[in-house]
């Protein structure tokens, strides 16, 4: 049976809307310049020019032992390190002078021996648990601001045995390894992390940490992406991921820190988060890590 000249205009204009709209949608799961721009000028609003570093969040709770609130509390790492990096294309000074401002605690404290490794440095493996290290106090109006360093080495604590059932560890030991250009088993790690997706609903990691919290870590969203990028893996879930991240978007412009495991904004934005995902757009610090 023979197709009409019309049947066949129909069948290709359906075919053309079909096309354009896989098109539009594509380019709605990338952020915008104006969402990116939101993002590292959230980042720059906790900066504080009296200790150079910007603070964890707005958050009014405490994630430290001596109970300083979260719009007080300074990380050397991963925070500021992170943020040092995510603000060169959009606040370079404060980038800088938050650079400066870590370098002699960097100097005093050593790194980090993780979270470096997503600016393209190195760490050694396995993975030690953290110890939340207080390295300065100051005083401003009678409020105490406390300066802290998540180090993870071997003196201040436990190897991590279980790394593969966390999706952040799976994926900086990625990075490490595919630095060490060891890509067989920077591939193997980066399939480990990739497995913890929740594919059901697409909007999170669904690793050891989300079983136990009952919430998503959504740093770990720009991880992921990041790793992408760095490693030039294949991802079936990059626009998945991608999507669910900007979606945590608050209207002061950070990233949710967590969020349900339906997908709901739980809590507030902090720095750690937004800084993250904004690391999987800096294409200086990509290249960088891809040419060394």
């Amino acid at each position: 049976m023979k197709i009409s000249y019309i049947g066949l205009a129909v069948v290709v204009l359906v075919l053309l809307i079909i096309f354009t709209l896989l098109l539009v949608i594509k380019d709605e799961v990338a952020p915008s310049y104006p969402q990116l721009l939101d993002a590292a000028t959230y980042i720059a609003s906790r900066y504080d020019g009296r200790i150079g570093l910007v603070s964890e969040s707005e958050d009014m709770g405490s994630n430290v032992p001596d109970g300083t609130p979260c719009w007080r509390t300074f990380w050397i790492y991963s925070d500021n390190l992170w943020a040092s990096e995510a603000l060169k294309p959009f606040y370079p000074q404060i980038a800088e002078n938050i650079s400066k401002s870590i370098t002699p605690y960097i100097a005093e404290y050593g790194n980090s021996q993780l979270f470096e490794v997503v600016l393209g440095n190195k760490i050694p493996t396995p993975i030690h648990d953290c110890c939340d290290l207080k390295v300065a106090t100051y005083t401003f109006n009678d409020m105490n601001y406390t300066v802290w360093a998540d180090r993870h080495r071997p003196e201040d604590g436990g190897i991590f045995y279980d790394a593969e059932e966390y999706a952040d560890l799976a994926f900086y030991l990625s990075l490490n390894y595919y630095l060490d250009c060891n890509t067989l088993t920077a591939e193997r790690w980066f399939r480990t992390g990739e497995k913890m997706w929740n594919y059901t609903t697409n909007n999170g990691f669904y690793d050891k940490a989300a079983r136990k919290d009952r919430f998503y870590q959504n740093y770990k969203l720009g991880l992921y992406l990041f790793a992408v990028k760095v490693t030039g893996f294949a991802s079936a879930i990059y626009d998945s991921v991608e999507n669910a991240a900007w979606s945590y978007q608050k209207q002061n412009g950070g990233i949710a820190a967590q969020s349900c495991l339906n997908g709901t904004i739980h809590g507030t934005a902090n720095v750690e988060t937004t800084s993250a995902l904004l690391l999987a757009y800096n294409e200086e610090l990509i290249r960088k890590i891809v040419d060394c």
